[in-house]
C-alpha cells in the first residue's frame, strides 16, 4: 500500500488513519481459531488476561488459573504474538506492513499485542504510559477489527489532533506513567483538549479494516450498549526495529517482534 498525499495530510493532522480491508478473512479466522485454541487448552498455559469487568475487574491470571466463565467478562489476553504466528500474520499483513513502515520511517517490530472478544471500556490514555518506545514519536498501534466496531458494542474513541498535545513529563522526567500520578496527567489532556477545541469522535470498522494511531493519540473504549454484543479486535503496538539493540530482537518470514515481553511473563515456547 503507498500511502498518498492526502492520507499523509490526515496522519499529521489528525493522528491517525483507517486502512480498509488491510487484513484478510482467512488471516482474522486464523486469529480466532488461536484464541479460541488457548481457551481450550487452559491446563499449564501461562498467557496473562486482564480482567476489565465483573467482580474481578483489576485482576491479572494466567489462563491457566482462569475459568471459562471470565471469558465472557471484559478482558485482553496479553502477547499471543511472541508464540503464535497467526497473531504475527495479522499483524504484519502485506497492506498494513507497508503502511506501518512509512509512518513510522522504518522497519515495524511488534512490542505488544491484545485480543479482546469484547469492547475494552477503558479510560480515555495514551500507550506511551506504558510503553515508551525507545525513540519518542515512534511507536504507532492498530487496531484490527475482527467484528464489526459498532456504536453499540463498545467502540473505539479518540481526540484527532491530540498527538500534537506535548508530553506531559512525569516526576521521573520521562513519559513513562508514576504511580499516583495519571490524573495530573489526565488533567492536563483536559485542559489541552479545551484549550484546542478538540472533540471526541467514534471509529466505524468493518472486518478486516485497520485503525492505525499514532503513539500521543488520546483514546478509549466507549461503553458498551448491548451486552450480548462481542467486538473481536486484535490490539497491537509496534516500535521501530533499529531502535533497539539486535539482542531483543526476533524475527522471522512476517516481520520482527521483540525477543521476550514488555512485561516480562513470556519468553519464546
Amino acid at each position: 500500500m503507498t500511502i498518498s498525499t492526502a492520507d499523509l495530510e490526515a496522519w499529521r493532522r489528525d493522528g491517525c488513519l483507517i486502512v480498509r480491508g488491510a487484513v484478510a478473512p482467512e488471516q482474522l479466522e486464523a486469529v480466532v481459531r488461536t484464541v479460541d485454541a488457548e481457551w481450550q487448552a487452559r491446563a499449564g498455559n501461562d498467557h496473562m488476561i486482564d480482567i476489565l469487568s465483573g467482580e474481578r475487574i483489576g485482576e491479572s491470571l494466567r489462563l491457566a488459573d482462569a475459568s471459562p466463565d471470565l471469558r465472557r467478562q471484559v478482558h485482553k489476553l496479553n502477547n499471543l504474538f511472541l508464540r503464535r504466528e497467526t497473531v504475527r500474520e495479522a499483524a504484519f499483513a502485506p497492506r498494513l506492513r507497508a503502511a506501518l513502515e512509512t509512518l513510522l520511517e522504518g522497519e515495524p517490530l511488534i512490542c505488544n499485542s491484545l485480543n479482546f472478544e469484547r469492547g475494552s471500556q477503558q479510560p480515555f490514555h495514551l500507550d506511551t504510559w506504558y510503553m515508551p518506545p525507545p525513540v519518542e514519536d515512534r511507536m504507532v498501534a492498530v487496531n484490527i477489527a475482527i467484528d464489526p466496531m459498532t456504536s453499540t458494542n463498545g467502540p473505539f474513541v479518540y481526540y484527532p489532533g491530540s498527538h500534537l498535545i506535548d508530553y506531559y513529563r512525569f516526576s521521573s522526567g520521562h513519559i513513562a506513567a508514576v504511580d499516583g500520578e495519571l490524573h495530573l496527567c489526565a488533567a492536563y489532556m483536559q485542559a489541552e483538549l479545551e484549550r484546542l477545541g478538540l472533540k471526541a469522535e467514534t471509529a466505524v470498522l468493518e472486518p478486516g479494516d485497520a485503525f492505525i494511531w499514532h503513539a500521543r493519540l488520546y483514546h478509549g473504549g466507549a461503553p458498551i450498549l448491548d451486552p450480548d454484543a462481542t467486538r473481536r479486535s486484535l490490539v497491537v503496538h509496534y516500535w521501530r526495529a533499529d531502535d533497539l539493540e539486535a539482542g531483543r530482537v526476533r524475527s522471522d518470514a512476517n516481520g520482527a517482534y521483540l525477543r521476550q515481553t514488555l512485561r516480562g511473563e513470556l519468553a519464546p515456547a
